[in-house]
């Protein structure tokens, strides 16, 4: 095992109605509370109006800032950021996915600067020196951002999407109840699913020896196979529901990561090539890419894939038995696995190639150079 530092200050509050101590939790905080949201399902299937109720009560005062869209952008977090300051936001409040969460977490570093909140994510090392506190309000079982301290944006005119993380980003606290997820579209809880699991295989896949994180992994993989369908199936099954919930959670706030210098991460630098150049949500990009990558590294991860196989179908089972498993499972849920499950055509392949190039996708472990990005485009195709 390499050393590893743990820390994670974020609390979470978990189940049903859990969401009713927002308003004395926002107390301390101060008076006044920007709520950022999506594009409106909040507000339609009623979470908005709960949420709010118990800021009121508390005396909490609120305003509304609405449209931040799946694969968001930074120029929306830079507006969120101008309103924060002309009402005078002494926190923010976001309600909704990981979307919305990840354009709080730039919108709270964003408060305290003169600049536009895409230099925290250029690579330049320009970080914030103080940031307004979050609260999440959870709605989708997905990116696990609820619970750490990275956030992804994008600039779609300059085709980069890129993620950035800074110890001033972890939520003070997330609220997590089961009960708002009911509401989630079928396709986009499938893709929170993909979503989950490729976090897990991010760090499952990091070379380092560290049996506990592991077991870890191939456990939340198999639970994610066992309650993902369930969930599909019978949307407002709380069970189902909040074992997503949770397993989504816990694949990225750093427990599969003891005892790893890291993880790969290279599908998903790949996926965001595929979401800044056709909007594509980002667990369905995900779903595509990771049975390609897989068959593409086989060689070089046979023996993480043959443990993977094992703890997930059973003794006796491949990687490559895995691997058909896993397409079999997303045909199940209804997440794409191919490109063209997206009508996007090979007459786009040379494009996306080009961005991959420009945007210098790689793992941390697994490099991959233009023949790669060919191959695994080739096997997604």
């Amino acid at each position: 095992m390499e050393n590893f530092s743990a820390y994670n200050p974020t609390r979470i509050q978990f189940g049903r109605d859990c969401t009713k101590s927002i308003g004395t939790d926002a107390v301390p905080l101060g008076k006044k509370a920007l709520l950022l949201i999506g594009k409106g399902s909040v507000k339609k299937h009623g979470i908005l109006a709960e949420v709010t109720s118990h800021l009121t009560a508390a005396g909490i005062v609120f305003e509304v800032f609405e449209g931040i869209k799946s694969n968001p952008e930074y120029q929306v977090a830079d507006a969120a950021v101008a309103h924060a300051k002309r009402f005078g936001a002494e926190m923010i409040i976001a309600v909704g996915g990981g979307s919305v969460i990840d354009t709080a977490k730039a919108v709270c570093a964003g408060f305290y600067s003169d600049h536009s909140v895409w230099e925290f994510y250029s690579g330049k090392g320009i970080k914030p020196t103080a940031a307004l506190p979050l609260l999440v309000v959870l709605t989708l079982a997905a990116t696990g951002t609820e619970m750490n301290r990275f956030t992804v944006l994008q600039d779609t005119a300059n085709k980069h999407k890129r993620g950035w993380g800074n110890e001033l980003l972890y939520p003070y606290i997330s609220y997590l109840d089961p009960v708002y997820t009911f509401s989630v579209p079928t396709g986009y809880t499938a893709y929170g699913i993909a979503d989950l699991m490729a976090h897990t295989f991010e760090l499952y896949f990091g070379v380092d020896e560290a049996p506990l994180s592991d077991h870890l992994a191939t456990d939340i993989i198999k639970l994610a196979m066992e309650f993902g369908p369930k969930a599909i199936a019978h949307p407002d099954h709380y069970d189902a529901r909040a074992n997503l919930l949770w397993l989504s959670t816990v694949a990225l706030n750093g427990t599969l990561n003891a005892g790893k210098r890291n993880g790969d991460f290279g599908v998903h630098a790949y996926e965001h090539v595929l979401s800044v150049l056709f909007d594509i949500p980002h667990g369905a990009g995900l779903s595509i890419i990771y049975p390609a990558w897989m068959k593409h590294f086989y060689s070089q991860i046979e023996a993480k894939m043959d443990f993977l196989a094992a703890r997930t179908l059973g003794p006796g089972n491949t990687g490559k038995d895995f691997i058909t498993a896993l397409e079999s499972f997303y045909d199940q849920i209804g997440t794409p696995k191919r490109l063209s499950d997206w009508k996007i055509g090979s007459d786009q392949h040379a494009l996306i190639v080009q961005t991959l190039l420009e945007n210098k996708v790689r793992g941390s472990y697994f490099d991959m150079q233009k023949t790669d990005y060919e191959a695994i485009l080739k096997l997604m195709a």
